[in-house]
């Protein structure tokens, strides 16, 4: 993991938080998620990359065999600290007292520090008790917490370490409110009260993105579209003030995973290629699916309903046995077939341009440990 670069999203200079509207799927706008998917990211590159004259020259380079670049999926930060998906792979905890202490800890887990991350990925026991934030969503070691030097997770001189677990257990990286707004009726002046979800991270909380350069001449480039992309915004509701930020990068990460082996596990979506599904069938795989839909934007053009498309979660593992996974790209432009037209544009594709979601894989490469069943 040394050769990721990793880029902290922090908030811009007239603000002291980050607040974004990354929208989930279903009715309505009171649904917002706290991390950006991969595909999401990509998809804000292109637009970002065509809305300033780009022609669509970022796509067409994604395309060829060799991307210049792998990025990950945007996960929460604590301070300096990214924090990374749980894998698809036992927590081994061989101490009962401990175990009885995590208790239902086990059922909400959903990031690591890159610390527990190595250690769950190496198959290494955890040991020592995790310091559990964010209603035990998040874990990170004791080690870890202890060197975050940022309020309010600092710990105090005088603070011991019960109380001081105690106290980080409610102070929220992060928190999802529903923001009020209303609309009034332009024929009637009738107005309705709705409410829209925004998450927003701690003063010294944010976002963690990380990027694996294949081309290292392509990374400004990509930091000046990081630059474009801030300025405007990032996710929905960004006339409402939501989505704009600003970036630095990041310390490497320094993790121990140990040699890896044939499975690696995944911090982006991934969308197979034809000739990588024998990876889905291995016995030493593990991964889950999400139906990625929504709809799509195009200057000029009425909003559509993307074509929707299944692929594989961020900490996923996959057998890779001898390749490496590369993932690809898919055009979800809608394409309205003769029997289900559309009822103004008719029969055939919606849209004169393709509409790319990225499933372009980022993994990390894992030692070849064995489960106990």
């Amino acid at each position: 993991m040394n050769d990721l670069v990793v880029y902290h999203f922090v908030p811009p200079p007239d603000q002291k938080t980050l607040s974004f509207h990354f929208g989930r799927q279903g009715i309505g706008l009171e649904e917002t998620g706290a991390t950006f998917p991969s595909d999401s990211f990509f998809a804000a590159l292109v637009a970002q990359d065509v809305l300033v004259g780009g022609g669509g020259s970022l796509a067409s380079a994604f395309l060829d065999d060799t991307p210049p670049l792998y990025h990950s999926s945007l996960f929460p930060r604590l301070g300096d600290l990214p924090l990374l998906p749980r894998p698809a792979l036992p927590l081994i905890v061989p101490d009962d007292t401990l175990r009885a202490a995590i208790g239902k800890g086990f059922k909400r887990l959903r990031y690591l520090s890159p610390a527990l991350f190595a250690d769950v990925c190496a198959g290494r026991p955890i040991t020592d008790a995790p310091v559990m934030l964010q209603g035990g969503r998040v874990w990170v070691t004791l080690t870890e917490a202890k060197a975050l030097n940022v309020p309010p997770w600092r710990r105090a001189a005088n603070e011991s370490d019960t109380s001081w677990r105690q106290r980080l257990a409610h102070e929220a990286i992060w928190s999802v409110t529903g923001v009020p707004h209303v609309t009034v009726d332009r024929v009637s002046c009738a107005s309705a009260y709705y409410e829209v979800g925004q998450v927003t991270f701690a003063p010294e909380a944010g976002l963690a993105l990380l990027v694996r350069f294949t081309d290292p001449a392509y990374r400004p480039r990509f930091e000046r579209l990081l630059d474009l992309l801030g300025d405007s915004g990032l996710g929905g509701r960004r006339s409402s003030g939501s989505g704009a930020f600003a970036w630095r990068v990041g310390a490497p990460l320094a993790v121990d995973i140990g040699a890896g082996g044939k499975r690696v596990v995944l911090l982006s979506r991934y969308l197979p290629r034809l000739d990588e599904l024998t990876a889905l069938r291995s016995s030493d795989s593990a991964y889950r699916l999400v139906n990625v839909g929504g709809w799509l934007f195009s200057p000029g053009e009425m909003s559509q309903r993307r074509q929707r498309v299944r692929m594989i979660v961020e900490g996923s593992v996959l057998d890779a046995g001898a390749g490496a996974l590369r993932g690809r790209i898919v055009d979800v432009r809608p394409n309205y077939s003769a029997g289900r037209p559309h009822p103004l544009l008719g029969a055939g594709v919606g849209t004169p341009h393709p509409v790319y979601r990225s499933g372009l894989a980022l993994t990390v490469p894992i030692p070849d440990w064995k489960e106990e069943s």
